[in-house]
């Protein structure tokens, strides 16, 4: 519901924002709506994990729509080892929305270290930054996670030879609205989970942040 407010004899309507963390299903348009603005950021993908050799499991970040494929931020790949750091996830508009549409950052690379005494990359920034730290140089350590619904991907875990990468960042997408429909159906990306270490000496990775969707609808 939209706030009224009256300021010298002129009316003016506060936008009806509506902000999903979380899930997905259904955004009904307000009565007497004009137009909608749409911010939203794709999941964040989770770090690499440290050590003599691969890490196993984790995942990269949950991709999130709104109007099924009208507006796409899709999200970043998870890390590694031992390599680049993951490529951010891509954003697209649909026909009709206006706007912006930008690719998140990418995690940052691992390099070979013996002993370990290099961090683990650091998880790429989305457009609204919280991309997890690497773990520490010398002293080792788990990557750090993604702020927590920024879409920043995990930092990369740090010890042994090889450090782990940071994770890429979920698209981001700053579009408006103005021919609408009814509804639109929406799901919001999950956090990419960090890698486990094979073994000791080795970190896990740090996890990616969930996507998040903000409605302003005028």
């Amino acid at each position: 519901m939209s706030t009224t407010r009256v300021s010298n004899g002129v009316l003016n309507l506060l936008p009806a924002v509506t902000v999903f963390t979380s899930g997905s299903g259904t955004y009904t348009t307000p009565t007497n709506a004009s137009f909608i603005k749409v911010r939203m950021l794709g999941g964040g993908g989770g770090g690499g994990a440290s050590g003599n050799s691969g890490g196993s499991s984790g995942s990269a970040g949950g991709n999130t729509t709104f109007g099924t494929s009208l507006l796409v931020a899709n999200g970043g790949s998870l890390g590694t080892l031992n390599a680049a750091g993951a490529s951010g996830g891509t954003a697209s508009l649909g026909s009709g929305p206006l706007g912006l549409a930008i690719t998140g950052g990418q995690g940052g690379a691992s390099v070979y270290s013996t002993g370990g005494t290099n961090g683990g990359g650091t998880g790429g920034n989305s457009a609204l930054g919280g991309g997890g730290t690497g773990g520490g140089g010398s002293a080792a350590g788990a990557g750090n996670n993604a702020a927590t619904n920024s879409g920043g991907g995990g930092g990369g875990g740090a010890g042994g030879s090889f450090q782990g990468t940071g994770g890429g960042a979920g698209g981001y997408i700053d579009a408006f609205i103005t021919s609408l429909s009814a509804t639109y159906s929406y799901s919001v990306g999950t956090a990419g989970t960090g890698q486990t270490t094979a073994g000791s000496p080795g970190n896990n990775g740090g996890n990616g942040a969930s996507g998040i969707i903000i409605i302003e609808a005028y």
